[in-house]
């Protein structure tokens, strides 16, 4: 199976979820963290969704009932987080008429998507698929990979993306080109010491400056680095 890897910015999207059990719950705990407006469809409804809903009223709604045609209507993603599969071909069948992104738990066969097993550290998402074809495989890698990531990794990124914003926006960075800037980040990222050097210059207030130093170094040095 061909599938293409995204990501998606689903803050202020409506996105559906039929089903009201622990399975349901899980996925609308992780919309409810990524901003979605979440529609919760079932005749029964797991007491920690209400719970959810009474927290978040301007983020979660309730409808009380089985699902019913016409459901999916305005929605940017759809769940079927139920164990009949017949409702989840009913589903299916709506949201592929109207072009909707539809996941179907555990039904492949009823998905125009899969969902990774994933991770959010600081930042920084970490997803692994097995294009829906054993979720506890992706699972065990995920956990492989999430032991290596450092609770550190927010600092770094923090870092980073404002070493990418001066060198983008500061005046005394202007002459440096795309490629020039992408160079030196990439040498940064691939050094520990100076990615560890560029962390603590961001906290103590000098990253503009070790982005100076770093920079005519590169020049006196002939590194490649400005060419």
């Amino acid at each position: 199976m061909k599938l293409y890897p995204a990501m998606l910015r689903i803050s202020d999207r409506r996105a559906i979820v039929i089903g009201g059990g622990s399975v349901a719950l899980r996925k609308i705990k992780d919309l409810l963290e990524c901003g979605a407006l979440i529609t919760v469809i079932a005749p029964r409804i797991h007491e920690a969704v209400h719970e959810l809903a009474a927290l978040y009223p301007d983020k979660i709604e309730i409808i009380n009932r089985t699902y019913k045609r016409g459901d999916c209507a305005g929605a940017a993603v759809v769940f079927s987080a139920t164990d009949d599969e017949g409702v989840n071909r009913e589903v299916f069948k709506e949201a592929r008429e109207h072009n909707i992104f539809i996941n179907a738990v555990d039904d492949p066969q009823n998905c125009t998507f899969f969902v990774p097993s994933w991770f959010n550290r600081g930042g920084l998402i970490v997803a692994v698929s097995t294009s829906g074809e054993s979720p506890a495989l992706a699972a065990r890698i995920r956990r492989d990979i999430e032991s290596m990531v450092p609770e550190s990794i927010a600092d770094t990124l923090e870092a980073l993306e404002k070493t990418r914003i001066l060198l983008t926006g500061d005046s005394e960075f202007a002459t440096l080109t795309s490629p020039q800037r992408g160079s030196l980040l990439t040498r940064i990222v691939n050094n520990d010491e100076l990615l560890r050097e560029l962390v603590q210059c961001y906290s103590s207030g000098s990253l503009k400056s070790f982005i100076k130093d770093l920079l005519s170094n590169a020049a006196s040095s002939g590194s490649g680095l400005l060419e």
